[in-house]
């Protein structure tokens, strides 16, 4: 795939019209390269899942022979209101369609696979306590942020 530096985080966009177009501009595959051929596709996370799957139709338009994806995080399933924009668990894919099977089904993938809250945590080896999972597990912290910080920073 090509991707064009121009186009920023089409997740963050205002409108669904204006993330679809972002996505379309924003990454075009090497027809020659990929035509005919197995491909797994390494995210960071799905949020919406507007970039994946006009991706993964892309894909598809090429005669691809699969198509799977691997995510380095979790499913997001809650919404964010320490700083990520997406205010709503109506936005977000992974809770409106529930489980892997579903979003890849949506998606248009062969098969998906998120990374668990466990496993993310073990990869840093640092404590599950140095991290705000809410936006996974929707338990937000109260703890200041200067106190988990702190702690954290004693951890390394």
């Amino acid at each position: 795939m090509i991707r064009n530096h121009y186009v920023g985080r089409t997740f963050i966009q205002p409108t669904q019209p204006m993330r679809d177009f972002g996505v379309r501009v924003k990454l075009n595959p090497v027809k020659p390269l990929l035509a005919g051929k197995k491909v797994l596709i390494v995210e960071d996370s799905i949020i919406r899942g507007t970039t994946s799957r006009n991706r993964v139709q892309n894909l598809r338009g090429i005669k691809m022979k699969e198509i799977h994806m691997a995510i380095s995080c979790p499913p997001t399933i809650y919404p964010c209101p320490y700083g990520i924009d997406f205010s709503s668990k109506g936005e977000l894919i992974a809770a409106k369609k529930g489980n892997e099977k579903a979003i890849a089904e949506f998606i248009g993938l062969d098969s998906l696979h998120y990374l668990t809250v466990e496993g993310m945590v073990k990869a840093t080896g640092m404590d599950k306590d140095c991290f705000c999972l809410a936006c996974y597990t929707g338990d937000y912290p109260l703890a200041p942020p200067e106190k988990i910080d702190k702690y954290c920073l004693e951890m390394k």
